[in-house]
């Protein structure tokens, strides 16, 4: 069997792309609205979202008991999926 005596090769380094990164859903910073790829902050989303459920109970769309549910729920899941 043969052993190699001089120098190692090296591994060439790896190139990462940092000039360009696309947004994306999932990135804590915002959400990017579809087709128009313009990011909105998460608090101005999530003071809409509220809103919205609030406004539909206040015109009677859905009721009370429901809003909660859904409220709950929303709150349940964005503290799971933050661990």
């Amino acid at each position: 069997m043969a052993t190699t005596t001089g120098a190692r090769k090296r591994l060439a380094p790896v190139r990462t792309e940092q000039a360009f990164k696309p947004p994306t859903d999932h990135d804590p910073g915002g959400y990017v609205v579809p087709f128009v790829h313009t990011r909105i902050p998460a608090p101005l989303v999530q003071l809409g979202f509220w809103g919205g459920l609030a406004g539909t109970v206040a015109f009677g769309v859905i009721d009370a008991p429901l809003a909660v549910l859904v409220g709950v729920g929303v709150v349940v899941a964005r503290h799971r999926r933050g661990r």
